[in-house]
């Protein structure tokens, strides 16, 4: 990575604090405890509270001396519905603090209750349009409703750091997204052994997610020289690990580099920004209901290609982190090499796929195209290729089809 123009200017929020190793998840009673609470509520979905994966935060949180409720009804996609009912049981259960223990949804989720424990009004008031050039919700989130502590069960997302929170309404058929500093979780707790559990394809579409999200920021055009180190190096580890994470779930050493870049990850873009394969993903996703990863790791090789001319340097940059001896290389044959490295990387994981095995119909396309359009200005005047215009959008979508 060559910082060739220093004299830009540039923001970086940190992530309040990050507790991270094999085990550290019998550390947040004593964290929890540290945050002033007595009553903690752990959010979770009913399938981790079913197999047992919150049993050792709720020990923990006992053993400290702290009153333990568990709220499951988490939905694998965060809901409104899901949402209100956590902000109920936060109340009648008289709580103090959320443990979010889960993946990114339980996250999410978890920081649009603390949102809504803290402000008036109705959740979707705080949603972005992201309609045209402003994505200014109406209200302005003003207050923490509850500390949050992140616990992540997967490596993908990076919501354990974020401050951002997608929840779906089934009126709009849209996922709505809110986003302020105030949302970040207070502390997140990444333990490795709790991603021993994700199967294969889940470890493939949590994997393709941090892989999409460290390679956009990378290449958004900004300067942002800490958000683009964090990024680069995530890419680096992403590629060694990730094949071994999905060839055994068992591996820690894999598991625990995964979660390391997927955390690091989340805090590089969230400073950093995103480009377009995310648009698509999260547009993709509100209209097929399909995996946000999948869907990533499906569109990434498109994406790139279409970016190719504006970023030769920089995919240059990944090709010698996804291990390609580029020494003595053009930089345009090194940004080549790039690509194919990232495609290897996907055909690894089995994630080298088309939208048509998954049912997506052509009528689909069009809709998605339409509201990729109407979204795209704020990533793309961030891309090293903006769209230009519709057909831009609707070509990508035809080559992953």
């Amino acid at each position: 990575m060559d910082m060739t123009n220093w004299s830009g200017d540039f923001e970086f929020r940190s992530p309040a604090r990050i507790v991270f190793g094999v085990g550290t998840v019998e550390r947040v009673g004593e964290i929890a405890k540290s945050l002033g609470s007595k009553t903690p509520l752990i959010v979770t979905d009913p399938i981790l509270h079913e197999i047992g994966l919150t049993e050792g935060a709720e020990k923990s949180l006992r053993d400290a001396g702290l009153s333990v409720e568990v709220f499951s009804g988490i939905a694998t996609e965060p809901t409104l519905e899901s949402v209100e009912n956590a902000v109920d049981a936060f109340r009648s259960a008289d709580r103090d603090l959320i443990v979010a223990l889960g993946g990114g949804s339980t996250i999410d989720s978890s920081k649009s209750v603390s949102l809504l424990l803290g402000n008036e009004g109705k959740l979707t008031e705080y949603h972005q349009s992201r309609v045209g050039t402003d994505w200014t919700p109406p209200r302005k989130i003003g207050k923490r409703g509850a500390h949050i502590i992140s616990v992540p069960t997967t490596a993908g997302t990076g919501s354990e750091v974020t401050a951002g929170s997608g929840v779906f309404n089934p009126d709009t058929g849209i996922k709505g997204w809110a986003g302020d500093p105030i949302l970040r979780p207070s502390v997140a707790i990444c333990d490795p052994e709790l991603n021993a559990t994700m199967p294969p394809n889940v470890t493939a579409d949590t994997g393709a997610d941090a892989l999409s999200q460290a390679m956009e920021c990378y290449l958004v055009n900004r300067f942002k020289p800490t958000a683009d180190t964090l990024a680069i190096k995530a890419i680096e580890v992403i590629g060694k690990y990730l094949p071994k994470a999905f060839a055994n779930g068992q591996d820690i050493e894999a598991r625990s580099a995964m979660l390391w870049s997927a955390t690091t990850v989340g805090v590089a873009f969230g400073n950093g920004g995103l480009i377009h394969n995310h648009t698509y993903s999260e547009v993709l996703g509100d209209v097929t209901h399909l995996p946000h990863g999948r869907l990533l790791g499906i569109m990434l090789p498109h994406i790139l290609d279409f970016n190719f001319p504006g970023c030769h340097e920089k995919l240059a940059d990944i090709a010698r982190a996804l291990g390609e001896d580029i020494d003595g290389a053009s930089t345009r044959d090194a940004a080549e090499m790039g690509v194919i490295a990232v495609n290897r990387l996907l055909e690894e994981i089995e994630m080298d796929d088309k939208l048509s095995n998954y049912g997506v119909t052509k009528a689909q396309l069009q809709t998605v195209a339409e509201r990729v359009w109407a979204q795209h200005g704020p990533r793309s005047a961030l891309s090293p290729r903006a769209f230009r215009t519709f057909d831009d959008v609707m070509d990508l979508l035809r080559q992953a089809y």
